[in-house]
């Protein structure tokens, strides 16, 4: 087994200001209902035979099957050259392979796996493990969870759009600056930004939350609608490593808006809430995993990997530890 290795660095002052209940940041205390939730994944050590629970939509730990028909499991594949199964994967993982998309400085900007759910809902988890290799950049690299009205086989543009409620909506966690800082980057109907241009919120604006190059981190976000359509009690959620990093919801956390920028700050105003959509259509539908990085130089062999892929309508968690491999470990590489 590989040596355990925490991912995330998150300062101890800022640790043992939240225990202090002084930080200025709302992250999340433990008094969050959200913070009691154990993860469906501790009933399945290793994540075996997570796949046939009722509450999963869909799993994938890239161990079982050829690339091949992996890729055949999502609805769209962009650049399917840059995909790859590497010999590699969490340290507390029973497989032998992760998802490498990878990309070239000046040649490509890597790859993007998307996959169209077969019906609308209104409360998703998403987990998956992403690890970024060292020396590389990062712009759009993670996975995405959304929805289109009408739902469609493919990824959407509208870049710098702000969504009209009855479109699309779209969340992602991921590295947010140069430094690594992770933060939501979304768009939907109650966005701020402009007054002409509208680009993905960061709603967590947090500098000590940031990623660990070359190690393996745990990313689990949850989204919920809003209902009725009218009302402001959608609500987003973020846990890192298991640990509750981020809840946003009707009248909480407490902080400021800078343009497209929400900062938790116990003396703000309270967030107001999530109307992700003003007609029922709208819900979420979709979810993909990209490596999209453009700032490397020419040349550059960069790439993003991700593995234990699982989509389910109760909180997840992560890997529950198991020292028993699954019987399969061999896909073949097309």
């Amino acid at each position: 087994m590989r040596p355990r290795e925490p991912l995330l660095k998150i300062l101890p002052a800022l640790l043992l200001a939240m225990l202090l209940g002084s930080c200025t940041s709302d992250r999340p205390l433990p008094q969050d209902p959200l913070a009691a939730q154990v993860g469906l994944a501790a009933q399945y050590p290793g994540d075996a035979g997570i796949e046939r629970d009722p509450a999963v939509l869909f799993a994938e730990d890239f161990d079982h099957a050829p690339l091949t028909a992996i890729l055949a499991r999502f609805s769209d594949r962009k650049r399917p050259a840059s995909f790859s199964l590497a010999h590699d994967g969490p340290s507390v993982s029973p497989g032998q392979y992760a998802l490498k998309i990878a990309s070239v400085g000046g040649v490509s900007t890597g790859g993007t796996l998307y996959k169209r759910l077969a019906k609308n809902y209104d409360l998703l988890y998403f987990r998956y493990y992403v690890k970024y290799p060292s020396g590389g950049t990062y712009h759009h690299t993670a996975g995405w969870l959304g929805g289109y009205n009408p739902p469609t086989d493919w990824p959407q543009g509208h870049a710098g759009i702000r969504p009209s409620g009855n479109d699309r909506l779209s969340i992602a966690a991921e590295p947010v600056d140069a430094n690594g800082r992770l933060d939501f980057y979304t768009y939907w109907m109650g966005m701020h930004g402009g007054p002409v241009e509208y680009w993905g919120n960061f709603l967590i604006h947090d500098p000590s939350l940031v990623f660990s190059r070359d190690r393996w981190t745990c990313i689990e976000v949850m989204a919920k609608m809003n209902d009725p359509v009218s009302a402001f009690n959608g609500e987003l959620a973020l846990w890192v490593d298991d640990t509750l990093v981020s809840h946003l919801g009707a009248r909480f956390p407490a902080g400021h808006w800078t343009g497209g920028i929400f900062t938790p700050d116990r003396s703000g105003e309270p967030f107001e809430g999530f109307q992700w959509r003003h007609d029922a259509g709208l819900a979420l539908n979709w979810f993909w995993l990209q490596h999209y990085a453009t700032a490397d130089p020419t040349g550059y062999a960069g790439a993003a990997l991700f593995d234990h892929v699982v989509l389910a309508t109760n909180r997840i968690g992560c890997l529950a530890h198991t020292a028993t491999p699954p019987a399969n470990l061999n896909p073949v590489s097309p």
